[in-house]
C-alpha cells in the first residue's frame, strides 16, 4: 500500500534534484556539493528521506489514527520530503518552516508529484506561535514534527511542544520523528563527535574544528565576536537534540500517560535497528530506576502521544538486550572464574609443597608397613 508510491520515475527525480539544487542548496558550497558527502546530502532530500517517511514513519502513524479524511499540520516541512510521504493518505497538510529557500524546494516537490492538498508557509521564529493559532482556530488531527525540535532554542522547543498540544483536535495525535536524543554518547546528528553536543557552548565552539563533517567542521572559526547568546542559538540551529525533560517541561510530570508509541515498533526498529550505545542507556536507566519512559533510551526519539481521555494501549516493549546483559554477565561470569582459578592456584601450590617437605616424606615412610597390613587383613581372599 505504501510503497507504491516510492517515486521511481527518473525524469520526476531529476526535477526535483534540479529544484532542489537552484533553492535549498543555492546557498551551499557548491564544491562541497560535489564530495562524496555532499552528493549523499543531495541524494537524502531528494528520495531517501521520503522513502523512509513513507515506508516506516506513515504505516507506524497509521496504527494509532486512521489517516483517511484527517487534518495535518507539520512544522519544520522543510524539501517536503515527509509533508509528500503523507499527503497521499490525509485530506490536508499546512506545511511550516522558517527556510523560504527549502520551502521552495518543496513547493516544485509537490508540484512535480501531483499533490494539491498541501499548502506551505514560511515563517519567522518568533511569529510561528501567534501564526499557528491563527491559521488552526479549529485545530487540527495531526500535528508532526519530524526532524525539527533539535534545531530549536529551548523556549521555541517548549512553546511549539505546548502549541501543538494545545491544537490537537480530541484523540489527535503529536508525532515526533527522526529527532536525535540529547542524552546519548555521540552527537550523530551534527558533529559526529562524542560528547560534543553535551558540552557548554563555549567548549563546544572551540572543539567543533575536531568534527569530520565537512562545513561544519569549519562553521566556528570566525565566531570570536559573537556574543554567547548567538553562539547558542547557531549550535541549536546545526541541531543539539532533545531529551525527556522537554516532553515534561512542556507536557507536564503525567506526559508519559499520552505516550501511545514509544520507537519500538516494528516499523521503526526496521528502520532504526537497537544499538549497543541504546542498551547502555536503557540499562541504566533500568539498574537506577529512573521514571524515564525507556522511549527516552533510543538514539533517535520516534514518539506518538495521543491526545485522549482513554487510557493508553500498552507500549511496544524493547527488545531483549543483547549487547549490555551479555557483556555484563561476562564480566560477572569471568570474576567468579578468576575467583576459583585463584583458589585453585594456591591449592595446588600448597599440595606442592606438602609433597615436597620432609615431615610428609617421613611421615609417607613411616606409615608404609601399616598400609601393608592393613591391605593384608582387609583382602577378602586371605
Amino acid at each position: 500500500m505504501y510503497e507504491e508510491y516510492i517515486v521511481q520515475d527518473s525524469d520526476k527525480l531529476r526535477r526535483i534534484e534540479e529544484a532542489l539544487l537552484a533553492t535549498y542548496f543555492k546557498n551551499y558550497d557548491q564544491d562541497f556539493l560535489t564530495t562524496e558527502t555532499g552528493k549523499e546530502d543531495v541524494k537524502a532530500n531528494v528520495h531517501r528521506r521520503y522513502n523512509n517517511a513513507l515506508k516506516h514513519v506513515v504505516p507506524w502513524v497509521a496504527k494509532y489514527i486512521d489517516l483517511t479524511g484527517k487534518t495535518m499540520v507539520e512544522i519544520g516541512t522543510g524539501t517536503g520530503s515527509s509533508t509528500a510521504a503523507f499527503a497521499h493518505f490525509v485530506k490536508k497538510i499546512d506545511g511550516y518552516d522558517i527556510d523560504d529557500q527549502a520551502l521552495a524546494g518543496a513547493q516544485v516537490r509537490m508540484e512535480v508529484m501531483g499533490l494539491n492538498n498541501v499548502a506551505l508557509h514560511f515563517v519567522a521564529p518568533d511569529d510561528l506561535v501567534d501564526t499557528l493559532k491563527k491559521n488552526h482556530p479549529d485545530g487540527a488531527d495531526i500535528i508532526l514534527l519530524f526532524a525539527v525540535l533539535e534545531h530549536q532554542t529551548i523556549q521555541e522547543r517548549h512553546e511549539t511542544i505546548k502549541l501543538c498540544w494545545d491544537l490537537l483536535n480530541p484523540d489527535g495525535v503529536l508525532v515526533v520523528s527522526e529527532t536525535p536524543n540529547l542524552l546519548h554518547y555521540t552527537d550523530l546528528h551534527t558533529s559526529e563527535l562524542p560528547f560534543l553536543h553535551l558540552l557548554p557552548t563555549e567548549l563546544y565552539v572551540r572543539y567543533a574544528n575536531r568534527s569530520s563533517r565537512a562545513r561544519f567542521d569549519k562553521y566556528f572559526a570566525d565566531t570570536a565576536s559573537h556574543s554567547p547568546e548567538k553562539l547558542e542559538t547557531e549550535i541549536m540551529r546545526w541541531g543539539r537534540g532533545a531529551s525527556f525533560h522537554d516532553f515534561e517541561l512542556s507536557l507536564g510530570k503525567d506526559h508519559e500517560n499520552y505516550l501511545v508509541a514509544n520507537g519500538f515498533e516494528q516499523e521503526i526498529l526496521t528502520w532504526l535497528d537497537v544499538t549497543f550505545d541504546e542498551e547502555l542507556l536503557r540499562h541504566y536507566f533500568m539498574v537506577k530506576e529512573l521514571d524515564v519512559p525507556l522511549a527516552f533510551s533510543r538514539a533517535v526519539l520516534n514518539l506518538i502521544y495521543k491526545k485522549s481521555d482513554m487510557p493508553p494501549p500498552c507500549l511496544s516493549p524493547a527488545p531483549e538486550q543483547v549487547f549490555i546483559i551479555d557483556k555484563y554477565l561476562y564480566r560477572e561470569q569471568k570474576f567468579v572464574i578468576d575467583s576459583l582459578n585463584e583458589r585453585l592456584v594456591a591449592a595446588e601450590k600448597q599440595l606442592h609443597d606438602i609433597l615436597v617437605s620432609k615431615r610428609w616424606l617421613l611421615g609417607n615412610i613411616l606409615a608404609g608397613p601399616y598400609r601393608k597390613l592393613k591391605a593384608l587383613f582387609s583382602d577378602p581372599a586371605t
